[in-house]
């Protein structure tokens, strides 16, 4: 009797332990491997929202409550919780917590917040919170951004620190650092610089804008554009004329320190010469009482649309101004250019030529020349 009661004894004790430990590894809350085909066909089955892993491979799609080191999903990824590590996502990656690592996915990242972590996806990344490094093919979201936002299309973002790279345009509220867009640039506070193809548009501005066509500002100093529309700077219309007789009409416009420059015109003297066009920039160097200095870096360019019909002259502008009011100034100073030509006059629009060579039929110089003009604030 007493060998049966051993036997049976032993038999309960290793019952209750296989039980004890089969519902203690039930019980955790963190596996070591999940693996899987697709939501619920894996090693977790129907428990997977409710387990953090610590390495997950799934052909197809995976879910999980959190993540503490690699996650690779053939097509798709949700993590209720956070994610720290490696997401990697053929197609969509989705974390309702933190992520604190590397999010990529084919076409699109999802997060609430990513602080510590680098998103890159094919399409889109969607941000509720902050990150420091964003790389789309299209679209990037996040409300703050300390590093690096760079999309093929548009950033979108309440606040940037450091740099903002799109290919089509760049939207922030706060934007401190640089933002490179090839159309269009959009912020209410820039501190740095805004590059763009076409125009950047902002409030206040410390420090640089830089646009292919246009700057838009209520405050800006140093706008570097072809058009310059700043609230509280200057917008002057002009006339003048150089040594050669060519007459340009230009506008200027900028802020309280540079401004661009941009005319049409025509030579008075030279039939061969009808058409002209300016463009530059201007500084402002002083502007005191009834005198204004102004130094200008300009090219112009003429021509008549026909072969060898060609005449180009970039050159730097001394231009001391006598301020008659408010809204007029006269104004007459020198200049030193260079200049290239096919014209066979070009030895006569270089009279007082420091420097010249005519070779192959191009005629180069370098020049002094000397301009005198008015100009008309219009704002």
């Amino acid at each position: 009797m007493k060998i049966y009661y051993h036997r049976f004894k032993i038999c309960t004790t290793l019952v209750l332990l296989i039980f004890s430990s089969y519902t203690a590894v039930r019980s955790q809350t963190t596996r070591p491997v999940h693996i899987g085909f697709i939501y619920p066909i894996s090693t977790n089955g129907l428990d997977a929202p409710d387990l953090k892993n610590n390495f997950s491979l799934h052909a197809l799609g995976g879910l999980s409550s959190g993540e503490n080191g690699l996650a690779i999903y053939g097509l798709a990824g949700m993590v209720h919780g956070n994610v720290i590590g490696l997401q990697v996502a053929g197609l969509w990656s989705k974390v309702r917590g933190e992520v604190d690592g590397v999010q990529i996915a084919g076409l699109m990242n999802e997060a609430k917040n990513a602080n510590h972590a680098i998103q890159i996806a094919g399409i889109v990344n969607l941000l509720e919170m902050d990150v420091p490094v964003q790389v789309a093919g299209i679209f990037n979201k996040a409300r703050h951004v300390q590093g690096f936002q760079t999309a093929g299309i548009l950033n979108l973002s309440q606040s940037t620190k450091g740099a903002q790279v799109a290919g089509i345009a760049n939207l922030s509220k706060a934007a401190g650092g640089i933002q490179v867009a090839g159309i269009m640039n959009n912020a209410d506070s820039v501190n740095g610089v805004q590059v763009a193809g076409i125009v950047n548009r902002a409030k206040k501005v410390k420090g640089v804008q830089i646009a292919g066509i246009v700057n838009i500002a209520e405050s800006s100093d140093y706008p570097i554009g072809i058009i310059n529309l700043i609230k509280d700077g200057e917008i002057r219309l002009g006339l003048y004329a150089d040594e050669n007789l060519t007459s340009m009409i230009t506008l200027k416009s900028g802020g309280k320190k540079l401004y661009g420059i941009v005319g049409l015109g025509s030579n008075l003297q030279y039939s061969e010469l009808p058409y002209a066009l300016e463009a530059g920039i201007g500084l402002k160097v002083l502007d005191r009482g009834g005198f204004r200095l102004d130094v200008e870096g300009t090219n112009l360019f003429i021509t008549n649309f026909k072969r060898r019909g060609e005449y180009s002259r970039s050159g730097l502008k001394v231009l001391p101004a006598l301020v008659l009011s408010d809204k007029v100034e006269i104004f007459a100073g020198p200049s030193i250019n260079y200049m290239h030509t096919k014209y066979a006059i070009g030895d006569e629009l270089a009279e007082m030529s420091l420097w010249n060579r005519e070779r192959r039929n191009v005629y180069k110089a370098i020049h002094l020349g000397l301009s005198a003009g008015i100009n008309f604030k219009i704002n």
